[in-house]
């Protein structure tokens, strides 16, 4: 670390594709934290997870002001126990089988992902029942890059294993509580998803976006919206953006779509003068 620099590892996941969109995003983000504070930073995200050092009169409250409101990812597997309550993000979606896989920042001595195992999305899920893991991932909109609040079960050499933690148990539980469809924008900003609803003139058929993290955002719809018809008219104006619509028991099985973004590499923010 450079003489004077403080860092911290937040638990914000930021995935190559996303990245493509520049830096832009996050310095918005980081100049909002920073305001009223003497003090200079930079970010990158060299293994997806966003790094923020900070120097000057105020850098240490700075980071443990971001670290508060976004957590900090462990980094070496080291730092991960048996009961560790992690942010995590899902990954592997599209390998079907025994379960899910979920990374929650580890990258020291090497990148390494807990097992979200097929029994335990059962029992959290599905209340038990013998439903495979693609139908519980559709039906849960759980896609890649997708946040997650996990439970480390257990940890066998470098074999971590985990379950959601009542964070996101609750979440989804609240989801299934309304009849709400949902569409679970990934690689897109809270202002993006917002002005791509506002440009499509559906500003009453979507309730509200509620953030799931930084590159992440839940549309719920007005009752009697469906998720696929909102797609539809926003899919356009969101270029790059995964979105799954997260259906009612009353509605139809979930859609994906998933678009590529322009290429810009995200990189470091010059320290302010």
């Amino acid at each position: 670390m450079t003489e004077g620099w403080q860092e911290a590892t937040l638990a914000e996941k930021i995935s190559q594709k996303t990245q493509r969109q520049g830096p832009a995003p996050i310095n918005r983000l980081l100049s909002r934290e920073a305001r009223g504070l003497k003090v200079d930073w930079e970010f990158s995200a060299p293994q997806e997870w966003l790094d923020v050092r900070a120097k000057g009169e105020d850098a240490d409250a700075f980071l443990n002001l971001l670290r508060g409101k976004f957590g900090e990812a462990p980094r070496h597997h080291s730092n991960i126990e048996r009961w560790d309550v992690r942010r995590g993000f899902i990954i592997g979606s599209g390998r079907i089988g025994f379960g899910v896989y979920v990374d929650v920042g580890i990258t020291e001595p090497a990148h390494k992902d807990a097992l979200y195992p097929l029994h335990r999305m059962r029992a959290q899920l599905a209340d038990g029942a013998v439903t495979s893991c693609r139908e519980l991932l559709e039906e849960n909109a759980l896609t890649d890059d997708f946040p997650v609040k996990v439970l480390v079960t257990e940890i066998d050499g470098e074999r971590l294993t985990v379950e959601l933690a009542d964070e996101t148990r609750e979440l989804f539980a609240s989801w299934k509580k309304f009849p709400f469809d949902r569409v679970i924008a990934i690689g897109a900003t809270k202002d993006a998803v917002e002005g791509a609803v506002s440009n499509a003139r559906i500003e009453y058929d979507v309730i509200k976006v509620e953030p799931l993290s930084i590159f992440a955002h839940c549309l719920v719809c007005k009752i009697g919206t469906d998720a696929p018809g909102v797609i539809a008219r926003i899919g356009n104006r969101l270029g790059g953006v995964a979105l799954v619509s997260y259906r009612t028991k009353i509605g139809q099985m979930p859609a994906t779509k998933t678009r590529h973004l322009p290429s810009t590499v995200l990189g470091p923010r010059q320290p302010s003068a």
